[in-house]
């Protein structure tokens, strides 16, 4: 496993702080949560973006194709 050092304004370390704790987990689970649901959202938001592009320039066809 990766370790890195992450600095935090302390406004946000207080939040992450409060949201582990309702949780019931560590900051740090909840730290690596976030940044998983990140990286899932950046990728899912990737993807519809191409799709988007493709739809547009493909857009004749895909009308005919209807």
């Amino acid at each position: 496993m990766a370790e890195t050092r992450l600095r935090l304004p302390d406004e946000i370390y207080e939040q992450i702080k409060q949201i582990a704790q309702g949780d019931e987990q560590s900051v740090n689970s909840a730290m690596v949560l976030a940044i998983e649901e990140y990286i899932t959202r950046r990728r899912r938001d990737r993807y519809a973006a191409i799709g988007r592009k493709v739809a547009q320039r493909d857009r004749e066809l895909l009308d005919r194709l209807a």
